[in-house]
């Protein structure tokens, strides 16, 4: 309950700063997600040094990631149309698994719209960023735009449910 709610503010303190400064956090996000693929490939790397690998195969997988990694961090305002995909990839999925779970707890839970309004928003933002995909010069303030309305969006619904389960428990912890 607690980290939920920490989470949520984490989340909503990451939006605002994407809707103060669009730009930056756009590269910043891409820099951060070559940062991760970098890592990872290196972890691969590691693991297979270790396990003392012999197959080729096996090192394309960190070779893979690592490349991408360092042209996502060395490159980050070419990457963005490659993010924007990825970005819009991500906001359908999100949509239509919380537009699925609303339905489905639609009779068990009281704050079932909540659900409802995040998939609904995750969609607005996907066909505004599909509607843009074409210009990039507007696609880097759009996606640093996007991720932050998004953040804040998913803070404030992580705060929400996080505060409900505080209060459930404290009502019922006598029970459980």
């Amino acid at each position: 309950m607690n980290l939920l709610l920490v989470w949520g503010l984490i989340l909503i303190l990451l939006g605002i700063l994407g809707i103060v400064a669009p730009y930056y956090f756009a590269l910043g996000s891409v820099v951060f997600f070559g940062a991760l693929m970098l890592t990872a490939g290196l972890m691969w790397a590691f693991y297979n040094l270790n396990s003392r690998h012999r197959g080729a195969g096996g090192w394309l997988k960190p070779f893979i990631l690592t490349l991408t990694g360092l042209l996502l961090i060395f490159f980050p305002e070419q990457s963005l149309i490659v993010i924007a995909a990825f970005l819009l990839l991500y906001l359908l999925i999100d949509a239509f698994a919380n537009l699925y779970l609303a339905i489905e707890y639609k009779s068990r839970l009281t704050s079932w719209f909540l659900m409802l309004l995040n998939g609904i928003v995750d969609l607005i933002l996907a066909g505004i960023l599909l509607y843009f995909m074409g210009q990039p010069k507007i696609l880097a303030q759009l996606i640093g735009l996007l991720i932050g309305i998004s953040l804040l969006v998913d803070g404030v619904f992580a705060l929400w449910f996080g505060w409900r389960l505080k209060i459930y428990y404290e009502k019922y912890k006598r029970i459980l």
